[in-house]
């Protein structure tokens, strides 16, 4: 039996060796479970994108009060633009180039109003409200997919006594500043009727239904775990053959030979 294995830095290192296995493992099988929770969102997102565009108003009439069961339906919404009550969402790019987001409050005829995300204008566009982004006058029609908002207490940066700008479409933040009730979710423009006068804004992309990188990152952690475990006992086994070579090394250069019997002594 290998002594050396018994001693109390090497029974550290198996603990710590059982420990990071074990962890390695358990955090490639929790990547996998992420994996399997985004493909499950992505069949709901694909779904609910596929079924038929409908009002928004019968769309959250049939939520149950749960906005967030319509999240990702394709809506059609009718109202008038006020962009008195416009604001930019921050820290959005287009094709690698900085910019906002318009969020302009769209006013239906039930005395109601809906959030608007119209689309990307460059960073150095001036406003609120943006003007080479001016929406057409009178009743609209917006097509786009539902969204629900998220809250943050990051509150936006308030120019000229209103609010400017917010990095989150806050729906209780911009409830202050818009000119009715809010729906309690917003639309995401994909196209309106009349159609935007000019090129600004442009309409958003929607996010691409990917798995992300769930899958490779549980493969690194399985790796690492297979490392630890081929590698540590090849680290004992080579420890030990050095153990026994320094033994017999030590065994013939530093122990006296036996002491020969003297010839004629004692006779």
């Amino acid at each position: 039996m290998h002594r050396f294995l018994l001693r109390p830095r090497w029974l550290a290192g198996h603990v710590l060796v059982v420990v990071a296995v074990v962890g390695f493992v358990n955090l490639g099988f929790w990547q996998l479970r992420r994996l399997d929770e985004r493909r499950q969102l992505n069949a709901v997102v694909r779904r609910r994108h596929e079924a038929p565009a409908r009002p928004l108003s019968a769309l959250l009439r049939g939520a149950g009060g749960d906005p967030r069961s319509v999240q990702w339906r394709r809506a059609t919404v009718t109202g008038t633009y006020d962009t008195g009550a416009e604001v930019l969402l921050t820290a959005r790019s287009r094709a690698g180039q900085p910019g906002h987001h318009v969020l302009t409050p769209l006013v239906t005829g039930d005395d109601r109003a809906v959030i608007i995300d119209r689309g990307w204008v460059p960073y150095r566009v001036p406003g609120p409200p943006v003007r080479p982004a001016t929406p057409p006058v009178g009743p609209v029609t917006v097509h786009g997919v539902v969204h629900t908002g998220r809250r943050t207490d990051q509150y936006g940066r308030a120019e000229s006594g209103r609010l400017e700008f917010v990095s989150q479409v806050d729906l209780d933040r911009l409830a202050g500043p818009a000119p009715a009730p809010l729906a309690p979710v917003y639309v995401q423009l994909r196209r309106q009727s009349p159609p935007q006068p000019g090129s600004l804004p442009v309409p958003a992309r929607l996010p691409p239904l990917t798995e992300g990188p769930h899958l490779s990152y549980a493969g690194q952690w399985f790796l690492f775990a297979i490392i630890v475990v081929v590698g540590y006992p090849l680290l004992l086994a080579r420890t030990a053959r050095e153990q026994r070579g320094g033994a017999r090394h030590g065994g013939h250069l530093g122990d006296p030979p036996a002491a020969a019997p003297v010839a004629g002594r004692g006779s």
